[in-house]
């Protein structure tokens, strides 16, 4: 039972991988027992992977019988006559792969009634997010989704600025791109976890939910129609170089210090992505050799072997209110990071994480100096958990969640109920819908 506003939330953290870990961050700062106040409390943790659970309970301070390798098995403990320290649970944080985002939140909310805050993407399909979308509604509980964009810094800047009617005026299109990096594309989307869309989504999806629910906060306007075309274009055994001599992995191939997408580049020499590793403390090239050894993080990218999700994707979005988006995500680009570029009636606006810029379209009475305006986010550069915006997508969740436990209602800015068209034009679930490439 909450009695009280101050009471801190009873949390379960369901996945303790690089995002868990990032929300941990915070969750640490707000415990009953730090100088952030009473926000919350994890009391029970699900992670399947041993070395994970222990540094979650570590982490947290808690018992091993507060850690589960399954949620069935959490499920059993956290019936009616189970330990009072976990009968009392309110909300969970689930982020773990995205093939098991539904089971597990449509099992939190009928059978726990907890409020969720859920990683994105929300699901596998948009019929999986109307569900969870329902069964929320019926218990009156939140599900809260982690879209950064929506309380990252510049974006929020960005957004006030294109919704001024003073300046931009009335929008009429905007071009949108997402460079992924050779990085992050051949870690995340061709080795890693979401390489496969049966296992998790399709990139546009994967890694443009959150974009596509940023621009649909920016212009608070629905899609009559989406338009896609791209493809599986390079990551494919066919595309492979012959001077490569059949190797399937870096470590033997004798182009690798020729190659831009090696692992031995990326991991050993770069040290780059190893948090997403289970390495033990202290480890050394030897360890590192052992995961590019062993692991399909050392898969030379054109024989991965399942990997089937997208290297590049276009997709033009036809909004209610008569504007159109450009959206393109760039697998293949050595640049990195998001360029939003806004055409209004009576100027534009520009953007690249760093700077914003405004230009009024000239007139004859208007000043030369008056045309242009900029705004710059120097200490955003290094500002970790996306400039804050990780911690404040928890910290708004536990909020909501303490403001309708104390009868006080309220909702977080990114709901799922507020997310709901993102989903509906990335699963392509619009009446005028065209693929192609697919």
């Amino acid at each position: 039972m909450y009695r009280n506003a101050e009471e801190p939330v009873r949390l379960v953290m369901v996945g303790f991988g690089n995002r868990a870990r990032t929300y941990a961050d915070y969750l640490r700062r707000v415990s009953p027992n730090s100088a952030g106040g009473p926000a919350a409390r994890v009391v029970a943790v699900v992670e399947p992977n041993v070395f994970r659970l222990r540094a979650a309970l570590e982490t947290f301070s808690l018992p091993s019988g507060a850690g589960f390798d399954t949620w069935e098995r959490f499920l059993e403990a956290t019936s009616p006559t189970g330990p009072a320290r976990l009968s009392e649970i309110q909300a969970a944080i689930v982020t773990t792969p995205d093939h098991l985002h539904y089971g597990i939140a449509m099992s939190a909310l009928r059978e726990r009634g907890y409020h969720l805050l859920l990683e994105k993407p929300i699901a596998q399909s948009y019929r999986q997010c109307l569900d969870i979308a329902e069964a929320a509604r019926q218990r009156g509980l939140i599900v809260g989704i982690c879209h950064p964009l929506r309380y990252h810094p510049f974006f929020v800047r960005f957004r006030e600025l294109a919704r001024d009617e003073s300046r931009v005026g009335r929008i009429v299109a905007i071009s949108y791109a997402e460079n992924i990096g050779l990085g992050r594309m051949t870690h995340a989307f061709v080795r890693g976890l979401w390489r496969n869309r049966t296992a998790s989504n399709t990139l546009l999806v994967s890694k443009c939910c959150h974009d596509v629910d940023y621009l649909v906060w920016l212009t608070g306007s629905s899609a009559v129609s989406v338009r896609t075309a791209g493809g599986l274009s390079l990551f494919r055994p066919e595309r492979a170089p012959g001077a490569s001599a059949g190797a399937q992995r870096c470590l033997d191939c004798p182009m690798e210090r020729e190659c831009p997408y090696s692992a031995v580049e990326l991991y050993l020499r770069q040290r780059k992505w190893l948090r997403h590793f289970d390495l033990p403390p202290g480890f050394g090239d030897g360890d590192i050799r052992r995961v590019l050894r062993d692991s399909i993080y050392g898969r030379c990218v054109y024989r991965v072997g399942d990997n089937d999700v997208w290297d590049h994707q276009s997709v033009q979005i036809a909004l209610a209110n008569g504007a159109d988006v450009a959206l393109e995500v760039n697998g293949v680009t050595a640049v990195e990071g998001r360029r939003i570029h806004v055409m209004g009636s009576k100027g534009e606006l520009w953007g690249d994480e760093h700077t914003i810029r405004f230009r009024y379209y000239p007139t004859a009475g208007m000043q030369t100096g008056d045309r242009e305006q900029e705004w710059h986010f120097p200490a955003l550069a290094d500002a970790p958990g996306h400039a804050g915006a990780d911690y404040a997508l928890v910290e708004d969740f536990l909020n909501g969640v303490r403001a309708v436990l104390s009868g006080r209602g309220g909702w977080p800015l990114c709901d799922i109920r507020h997310s709901m068209e993102a989903y509906r034009i990335a699963f392509l679930e619009t009446d005028n819908q065209r693929i192609t490439n697919g």
